[in-house]
C-alpha cells in the first residue's frame, strides 16, 4: 500500500504543471532567489520552530508561467493545527551599483507584497503574476506557531496554480518543546525619522500618527522597536497615549500576543529638564520608565560637540535619575572626553568591538566595557552597524580593489545585495559580545525619494531603509500600510536566533551557547557563512534546550531546509556539535528528495 507521502508525491509529479515548461521548487528562507536562479530538485519544505516563532520558506516558480496564484492552508497534527500562515510575492529591485566588493548589480528580491496584509487584514495584489521564460520568481510562505502549541510534527501543503496547470508542495513543520517570548529579550531601537512617512505616503497630522503606529505594529511582529511619537506633538502626552500607548503597553493587535516596545525614545528638546521630567513622570506612572531614553548624541563629534554631552545627560538625570541616556560611541572615546559617567547606554559600532587585523582596535574589545557596565545598574552596552559594513565612500573600484574596499566586506549588514545570512548575523554578534540591545539609525530613509525604484543611499543599497511604503496605488487595497523587506524578515530570524541562544544560556549551558555562536561566526567580521551551517547551529541550540528542559523532542525530522536545498535535506549526522566536541550527536531520519517537477 502506498504511503500518504508517496501518493502526494505521485500526484505532484503527475500534475498538469509538471508537464509544462514551468518548474515549481522550494528554497529555505535564508537565501535570496534572484531571477537567474536555476530549478533544483527540492519540491517539499521541512521546517522546525519553537512555540510562538515565525518560520518561513520560499516556493519558486521558474517559467514561463502565467497567472500564477499560490494558496496555503493550515498545518495539522493530532495535537492541533497551525492556522496563521501568510503569503507574499517577492518583488525585485534593480541594483545599479554594488554596495561593496561582495555586492552585485542586477535585480534582487526584497519587497514582500502580501496577499492579505498582516497589519489591517486587507486583500492586496500579490497574486496573480506572470513569470518570464527561464526566469525564477519566489513566493514567501510564512507560518506563525501559536504559543502553547503541542510539540510534534504538523503537515500540510502549498498549492501553486498557473494557466498551464497546478502543483502541490508538501510542508512538514516540527514544533520544538519550548516557547519564545513575544517581546524580544534583546532591546532595540530602530529609527523612523519624522519626515519619512509623510514623504512615502503623502499623509500628515493624525493620519501620519496612525500610520506611524502601523509601522511600529509591524516592527513588533518582527521583534524590533521603532520610533514612536513625533516632533509635532512631543509635549502632548494624551496624543502619545492615543496613538502609541498600546504599543508600549503590549495591547496593540500584533500577531505576537502581548508584544511591546523595548525602548521609547524621548522626542523633544534634550536640554529641557521640564519636557523630559513630564515624559519621565508619565512613563513612571505607567510602568515603562526603564524603557524611556534620551538619545543624547549620535556619533560625536559629528552631530554634537563632546562638550554638549554633559549638559544633556545632566538635564536628563535632573528630570529623573532613572531616565537613561544613550550615546553612539566607544568607551575609550567617552573616557578620553570625560563623559562616561553621565552616559547610561554606550553603543559602539560593531566594527570597533572586534576589528580586523591592522586596526588600532583589532581583536575583541568587549572586556574594555566591563568597568563601565559595573559602575551602575542603569549601564548597558548596545551595538550598531553603519555604512562601515559596506563602505561609506560612495565608490567601489571593482577592477583594482583597495585595502579600504576590502575592509568593508564580511561584516553583518542590512544591504539588499548582501547574502541573507549576513542580514541575519547581527543578533548572533550581539549575543556573542554580550550586548543587551541593538540600534539602527533609520528604517525608511529611501521614502524621501522612491524606495520602490532605488534604495542607494550612503554608498549602499538599503542603508537606512527596511520598509517599503505600501500605498493602495502600489499594492492594492484601501489602506496605507508598511511593507516588509526580506531583510526585515532576516532581522526577525536573527532576533529569534538570539532567543534560542539566551534560552540555552538561561537553561544552564551559557558556555555552549557562546561556543555555538562563535563557532558559526568566529569574529564580528566573518559573517558570510553557508546557510546550512547556520541552520545546523540553530538545530544544535534547540536540541540542547529540549534536553536540558526535559521536554518532548518534537518527534519530527531535524533539519531546517526545504527538501535537499543547500544540503540540509540529506540523511546525515548533525555536524556542528561534533565539531565542538560536545557529544550531542543526534541521528536524523533519512529522507530522500522528491523528484523535480518539470
Amino acid at each position: 500500500m502506498k504511503t500518504r507521502r508517496a501518493l502526494l508525491l505521485a500526484a505532484l509529479a503527475a500534475s498538469p504543471l509538471a508537464a509544462s515548461a514551468a518548474t515549481v521548487w522550494t528554497a529555505i528562507a535564508t537565501e535570496k532567489i534572484r531571477p537567474d536562479a536555476k530549478p533544483r530538485a527540492s519540491t517539499e519544505a521541512t521546517l522546525e520552530a519553537a512555540k510562538n516563532e515565525f518560520e518561513a520558506f520560499q516556493v519558486v516558480v521558474t517559467g514561463r508561467a502565467t497567472n500564477v496564484k499560490v494558496e496555503a492552508g493550515p498545518l495539522a497534527s493530532l495535537g492541533g493545527s497551525i492556522d496563521d500562515v501568510k503569503l507574499y510575492r517577492e518583488d525585485f529591485i534593480d541594483v545599479h551599483q554594488p554596495s561593496a566588493l561582495d555586492g552585485a548589480t542586477g535585480r534582487w528580491p526584497d519587497a514582500l507584497v502580501p496577499a492579505v496584509d498582516d497589519v489591517v487584514g486587507e486583500q492586496r495584489n500579490a497574486f496573480p503574476f506572470d513569470v518570464r521564460d527561464g526566469e525564477s520568481r519566489a513566493v514567501w510562505v510564512e507560518y506563525h506557531v501559536p504559543p502553547g502549541a503541542k510539540p510534534g510534527t504538523y503537515r500540510g501543503g502549498v498549492k501553486v496554480t498557473t494557466a498551464e496547470g497546478e502543483a502541490t508542495v508538501p510542508v512538514t513543520l516540527t514544533v520544538w518543546d519550548f516557547e519564545l517570548p513575544s517581546t524580544s529579550s534583546l532591546r532595540s531601537y530602530f529609527g523612523i525619522a519624522y519626515g519619512t512617512i509623510p514623504s512615502g505616503h503623502s499623509v500628515s497630522g493624525d493620519a501620519d500618527a496612525r500610520l506611524r503606529a502601523r509601522y511600529a505594529q509591524l516592527a513588533l511582529d518582527h521583534r524590533i522597536s521603532v520610533t514612536v511619537g513625533d516632533d509635532g506633538h512631543d509635549r502632548d502626552l494624551g496624543h502619545f497615549d492615543q496613538f502609541y500607548g498600546s504599543l508600549v503597553a503590549g495591547t496593540a493587535p500584533t500577531r505576537l500576543p502581548g508584544a511591546r516596545l523595548t525602548s521609547v525614545k524621548f522626542v523633544g528638546n534634550t536640554s529641557s529638564v521640564d519636557d523630559q521630567r513630564a515624559m519621565a513622570q508619565h512613563a513612571r506612572s505607567q510602568g515603562w520608565l526603564d524603557r524611556l531614553f534620551q538619545y543624547t548624541c549620535d556619533e560625536p563629534p559629528i552631530t554634537c560637540a563632546w562638550s554638549d554631552i554633559d549638559e544633556r545627560t545632566k538635564a536628563a538625570h535632573e528630570a529623573d535619575p532613572e531616565l537613561r541616556t544613550l550615546v553612539t560611541t566607544t568607551v575609550w572615546d567617552a573616557d578620553s572626553h570625560g563623559v562616561t559617567a553621565g552616559v547610561d547606554i554606550l553603543v559602539p559600532v560593531v566594527n570597533w568591538t572586534d576589528d580586523k587585523p591592522g586596526s588600532p582596535v583589532a581583536g575583541d574589545q568587549r572586556s574594555r566595557y566591563d568597568g563601565f557596565l559595573a559602575s551602575g545598574k542603569t549601564k548597558e552596552l548596545w551595538l550598531y552597524q553603519s555604512c562601515m559594513s559596506h563602505g561609506c565612500g560612495g565608490t567601489v573600484d571593482m577592477g583594482s580593489p583597495s585595502d579600504s574596499d576590502r575592509y568593508y566586506t564580511g561584516w553583518p549588514t542590512y544591504m539588499i545585495d548582501a547574502p541573507a545570512v549576513r542580514n541575519r548575523a547581527m543578533q548572533w554578534i550581539d549575543f556573542a559580545e554580550r550586548a543587551s540591545g541593538e540600534l539602527y539609525w533609520e528604517t525608511a530613509f529611501a521614502f524621501l525619494h522612491d524606495a520602490w525604484s532605488s534604495q542607494w543611499d550612503f554608498s549602499g543599497n538599503g542603508d537606512g531603509t527596511l520598509f517599503y511604503p505600501g500605498t493602495p496605488s502600489r499594492i492594492g487595497g484601501k489602506t496605507d500600510i508598511p511593507v516588509a523587506s526580506i531583510r526585515l524578515k532576516m532581522i526577525r530570524e536573527g532576533m529569534e536566533d538570539y532567543e534560542y541562544l539566551k534560552i540555552l544560556a538561561d537553561s544552564g549551558d551559557p558556555q555552549l551557547a557562546h561556543d555555538i555562536a562563535r563557532k558559526l561566526f568566529p569574529s564580528d567580521y566573518t559573517t558570510d557563512v553557508d546557510p546550512a551551517s547556520l541552520m545546523q547551529a540553530r538545530e544544535a541550540l534547540a536540541a540542547r534546550i529540549v534536553a536540558l528542559r526535559g521536554g518532548e523532542s518534537g518527534g519530527g525530522v531535524l533539519g531546517g531546509g526545504c527538501g535537499s536545498t543547500g544540503g540540509l535535506g540529506g540523511g546525515s549526522l548533525l555536524a556542528l556539535p561534533a565539531l565542538l566536541g560536545l557529544g550531542m550527536l543526534r541521528r536524523r531520519r533519512d529522507r530522500q528528495p522528491a523528484p523535480r517537477v518539470e
